[in-house]
């Protein structure tokens, strides 16, 4: 993956911490929103393996947002901008 494909990569993960803690969640909380497997949003989280974009939907989904909303405000962090 090129440097924008890993710098988007790390925004998204980024992003979604700052959502999670916007709603007062841990990891677990949403691991248990997504069914998804803790260790398995953990390696997502670290960037230890890309987010696959159906995964990235059911994320958004679980947060209270849809995929193209949690991408712009990635791509907003990205590029240096307020994501509030």
């Amino acid at each position: 993956m090129g440097t924008y494909g890993n710098d988007i990569q790390a925004a998204i993960a980024a992003q979604i911490k700052a959502e999670m803690g916007a709603k007062g969640w841990k990891q677990a909380d949403l691991a248990k929103a997504t069914s998804m497997q803790g260790s398995t949003l953990y390696r997502y989280l670290a960037g230890a393996r890309d987010i696959p974009l159906p995964v990235m939907a059911d994320i958004a989904t679980a947060l209270g947002m849809d995929i193209i909303e949690l991408a712009q405000r990635a791509q907003r962090r990205l590029d240096g901008e307020d994501v509030s």
